[in-house]
């Protein structure tokens, strides 16, 4: 990371950025070129380690990729972004921001116990709420944990001197 000022070690903060949004960007390899998606997620510490939960449709593209490599790398962005002004100075704009980012290896869960845990985690995370599942809905989705075997967490914060330029409109 270049930017060793912005980078983020604290647990808990990592966690405030984990917290503030609830879309993952997934990227596998499709043969030559990386296919990234959207996902909801929910996620966990074990360990000092993060584990990450994302389901879908057992037949895709997505389980298909991860089936067959199951490297991946995942992206999330912090949901605090504003454009701060470089006044007459184009090179000066920049953001208020916060991002995870790493590499981790996929486990495609299997048992029902496995799956209710990861759609637990994934629902909690999503609607801060305890759901109950049946075997008929566990049975319906595949639920995948992706282990982040590395990542990196980074953060720009707003300065006082920083002047937030307004949301675009057309």
């Amino acid at each position: 990371m270049r930017r060793q000022d912005r980078k983020v070690t604290d647990i808990d903060e990592i966690k405030s950025i984990l917290n503030s949004t609830r879309i993952i960007h997934l990227g596998m390899m499709d043969g030559d070129y990386p296919y990234v998606v959207p996902l909801h997620f929910g996620y966990e510490f074990i360990d000092e380690v993060l584990y990450i939960y994302v389901h879908g449709n057992h037949e895709g593209k997505k389980f298909d990729l991860i089936k067959a490599n199951p490297h991946v790398f995942i992206e999330i962005d912090g949901s605090d972004e504003a454009l701060v002004s470089g006044g007459d100075i184009p090179c000066k704009y920049s953001s208020v921001y916060s991002s995870v980012m790493g590499r981790g290896t996929v486990t495609y869960l299997e048992s029902i116990d496995e799956k209710v845990h990861g759609l637990q985690v994934l629902m909690d995370h999503q609607t801060n709420r305890k759901f109950a599942f049946t075997e008929a809905m566990v049975n319906s989705v595949g639920v995948v944990q992706i282990k982040v075997v590395d990542y990196t967490a980074k953060r720009r914060r707003q300065l006082e001197q920083d002047i937030i330029m307004p949301p675009l409109t057309k």
